[in-house]
């Protein structure tokens, strides 16, 4: 039963890396030309609320490292795999007992997960760029927070009333 388990984690996890990936290949292009918003930060959160503690951290970090990498970012990969880390710490040490994954706890999780990007990126840009530059992604980068946010709440919803978080490792 626990290799089982294990198997099942290690496959989630390449699954919901793939997912991450993806989602942020849905991109819009900011103003400022040098990054993009996109709506895969939402499926970090779903990965932090339904796979067990480290492969939500692995699963966001591969999935966001290689979403940059593959959309030409480069210089983002290593920062993008730290900071998608980061953004399932929120929810690793507020673990949710909920069989539902949108619960006002998780809601608060996922802003707070939100934040962790803002701030990430702000410290990698000041680093690869400038402070005026950080400055200048600000408000695209707290855009990108609320519409993961929203994607994810649409997402977690959807998926609650299929009771996904309780099947996910039970194989119904």
């Amino acid at each position: 039963m626990r290799n089982r388990k294990s198997l099942l984690s290690i496959t989630y996890t390449s699954l919901f890396a793939a997912l991450i990936m993806l989602f942020s290949q849905l991109k819009i292009v900011t103003a400022t030309g040098n990054g993009y918003i996109h709506l895969g930060d939402g499926i970090v959160y779903l990965t932090a609320c339904v796979l067990p503690f480290p492969y939500c951290i692995i699963a966001s970090a591969v999935g966001g490292a290689c979403a940059d990498f593959l959309a030409g970012y480069a210089v983002w990969t290593i920062p993008s795999a730290i900071i998608k880390g980061l953004n399932t710490l929120p929810f690793i040490l507020i673990k949710s007992k909920s069989d539902v994954i949108l619960t006002p706890c998780t809601a608060i999780l996922s802003i707070l997960s939100g934040c962790i990007t803002v701030g990430g990126y702000f410290v990698a840009e000041v680093l690869i760029y400038s402070h005026s530059a950080a400055v200048l992604s600000l408000a695209g980068n707290c855009f990108q927070a609320i519409a993961s946010t929203v994607i994810w709440c649409i997402i977690s919803a959807s998926l609650d009333k299929i009771n996904f978080k309780n099947r996910l490792f039970k194989g119904e």
